[in-house]
């Protein structure tokens, strides 16, 4: 290698310098380095650190490089190459070694290969897509990177990004449970309840006035009676049979056409001790379900002074056979109300017990194959007395008089909605939906609110643009109400064993629906009535409602007739002994009234004028007429829909509707 005699200085950091190396060959002795090569050396490391430009001759004897060789000494021919080597002076390499590291780093790139090329269905070539990429920095905020859309960029801030939140606004969820006045009124339409239309202005034969010139007097030679208490009734769906419920275990079933004893029913394989307080019959009349208390033969309960209660189950009874063809068990203590009831076409019973359940009994549509049960258990009742279905609702909701309080159930879901508490102060144990005549009727079912749109938005124009089609808010509909009459027993004094807070009484109320989606129900008192002779502390006591008068039994044998309108005492009829009245009934097709105690005598009432039982039969004649002639008219339309059908200019079908709705009412 020869080199420069002179060591470099810092103003000559950038000079070229020739260096030329010969080869030597592999195996054989090569000279090092001269001396005054490595003083040169030392100059170059002790100076500022620079860039040297020196040409590096690659021996390739067989090759011809032409103009880009020259001659070296001994006649080789050698490639000149210029390459740039930085300066480390902490790199202690020698020239061999650079040059390696040189040529790595000078080695060629292989050519790109070309792209292929794509041609359109006539055979031309395909123009390439163009991509047009943002320049990205450390602080954009673009959502794409490295020109790739829908890819969030990363930038040095990227993590310090704060995203801003949308507000979303807030839905309540839907809830099961919530009034759903479309779906309520839908299902009123479509299963109508008729248990409550009949009063004193409905003219089907109930008795309509009670008064000095309208007088009660007692029906002579009826002998319904019993040899225990009789502590309920019920009446056939058609009125014709009356069965009475005594604490001997048996059912006894009379016509009301002579006041004949029809039929007495017990329960023979029953090993235990049956007693019978409520009852229903089935819609055909074939069966009867029964209910009360069951108590242990065996067993003795010192602290009852009684038989130990067993679960009391209720008992389906066969009325032509006098069998129990279905016991329905699941009560653990005696039963306090039964009510038979259809939703949604199905068929279903509702019972009470102080277990403090609330059953819904779902049966086949023979009303004796149980299909399921569910038990309501709220947790906070302890006694629920009597049922009532809201009127409107398509049975869908249900009052019950329970322990001191009125509460609100959802029959579909079998599930506690509401309670209006401390009706009474000890127990709330009766309670009926009724039609007060003299107080403002409810509103008719409301129909399906259809979105009105003005007269002046003519489709053209919302077409053409030049009016928007708001939709109309619907007027303003009262709300719907239903009437429920209760009474209650009140607390007694420890020592003198006297009421402590107030008169026995009795409480109409109106119970208010929601108007809307989720909204509430409201019960408000309308008039309460008392007597300072009026006293009827026990519980087991059930009150009764033509829609003009209120009958409420007492303890001492005596019925108070109280003026739904006025709150005045009408009349007390006295026949009983001085024993507690347990029930009593109006019939609705029959001037008749009925009352049972437990002095095992069942009392029955109707009109002392002959003008007024004439007048109430009458109509109950009419009444009767024109339900059998709308009952023949649906059956012929359902026979033969061709008889009552018309063409029209089209030649197309249409049913018309014929029915009168007086005969449907």
């Amino acid at each position: 290698m020869t080199l420069p005699s002179e060591p470099l200085a810092p103003s000559d950091t950038n000079t070229d310098l020739t260096v030329t190396v010969a080869a030597a060959q592999k195996g054989s002795s090569s000279s090092g380095p001269t001396t005054r090569g490595k003083e040169n050396m030392k100059a170059r490391r002790n100076s500022c650190n620079a860039e040297e430009t020196i040409d590096v001759v690659n021996v390739d004897v067989s090759a011809d490089y032409g103009s880009d060789t020259e001659q070296a000494e001994g006649g080789r021919s050698v490639r000149k190459r210029k390459a740039t080597i930085p300066y480390d002076e902490d790199t202690d390499m020698d020239t061999d070694d650079l040059l390696e590291q040189e040529v790595v780093k000078t080695k060629k790139k292989p050519a790109p290969r070309g792209k292929a090329k794509i041609l359109n269905e006539d055979g031309t070539v395909k123009a390439p897509r163009k991509y047009t990429r943002k320049k990205s920095s450390a602080f954009s905020d673009d959502d794409e990177s490295n020109g790739r859309p829908g890819v969030a960029a990363e930038t040095v801030f990227s993590k310090f990004k704060r995203t801003p939140k949308t507000r979303v606004p807030y839905v309540k969820p839907e809830d099961p449970l919530d009034f759903d006045p479309s779906y309520v009124y839908s299902l009123a339409r479509q299963y109508p309840d008729n248990y409550w239309r009949n009063h004193a202005e409905s003219k089907t034969g109930m008795i309509n006035k009670i008064s000095e010139d309208h007088p009660l007097k007692l029906v002579d030679d009826t002998h319904i009676h019993d040899q225990a208490p009789i502590t309920g009734m019920v009446l056939s769906p058609d009125g014709t049979m009356l069965a009475t419920f005594c604490n001997l275990g048996s059912v006894k079933i009379w016509s009301l056409e002579d006041f004949s004893l029809v039929k007495t029913l017990r329960d023979a394989n029953e090993e235990h001790i049956d007693e019978f307080y409520i009852g229903t019959f089935t819609p055909d009349q074939t069966m009867l379900l029964v209910g009360g208390k069951l108590k242990d033969r065996n067993n003795w309960s010192e602290a009852d002074e009684d038989n130990n209660i067993l679960p009391c189950p209720l008992k389906i009874f066969d009325i032509l056979t006098g069998e129990v063809v279905t016991q329905l068990k699941g009560h653990g203590e005696e039963l306090l109300c039964v009510k038979k009831v259809q939703f949604k076409g199905e068929n279903y019973f509702l019972s009470g017990s102080q277990d403090g359940y609330l059953n819904k009994w779902h049966m086949e549509s023979d009303w004796r194959t149980l299909k399921s049960m569910v038990q309501m258990a709220d947790g906070v009742t302890c006694m629920a007395f009597t049922v009532s279905f809201v009127p409107n609702t398509g049975n869908k909701y249900f009052l019950a008089a329970a322990d001191e309080n009125l509460r609100l159930y959802d029959f579909e879901h079998a599930t506690l909605l509401q309670t209006f508490e401390n009706m009474y102060s000890s127990y709330c144990d009766c309670g009926k939906f009724i039609q007060p005549v003299d107080y403002p009727y409810p509103m008719p079912i409301p129909e399906e609110s259809e979105t009105a749109v003005p007269e002046e938005l003519s489709e053209s124009n919302i077409k053409k643009g030049k009016m928007k089609a708001e939709p109309v808010a619907p007027a303003a509909k009262p709300q719907q109400f239903a009437y429920f009459i209760s009474r209650g027993v009140e607390l007694l004094d420890s020592e003198e064993r006297m009421i402590a807070k107030d008169y026995n009484s009795c409480t109409l109320h109106k119970l208010v629906y929601p108007d809307t989606k989720g909204g509430k129900w409201y019960l408000t008192e309308v008039k309460r009535f008392q007597d300072e002779e009026y006293f009827s502390n026990a519980w087991l006591i059930k009150i009764a409602s033509n829609g003009r008068y209120l009958m409420a039994p007492t303890c001492t044998g005596e019925v108070f007739i109280y003026n739904l309108k006025t709150g005045q005492v009408t009349g007390v009829l006295k026949d009983h002994e001085d024993v507690e009245v347990r029930d009593v009934i109006f019939h609705p097709t029959r001037p008749l009234l009925f009352t049972s105690a437990d002095d095992g005598q069942v009392k029955v009432y109707s009109y002392k004028n002959p003008e007024d039982v004439d007048k109430a039969l009458k109509d109950a004649a009419s009444t009767e007429k024109k339900a059998s002639e709308a009952a023949a008219l649906l059956l012929a339309v359902a026979s033969d829909l061709s008889a009552v059908s018309v063409k029209d200019a089209d030649e197309s079908e249409i049913i018309v509707d014929i029915i009168d709705e007086d005969l449907t009412e």
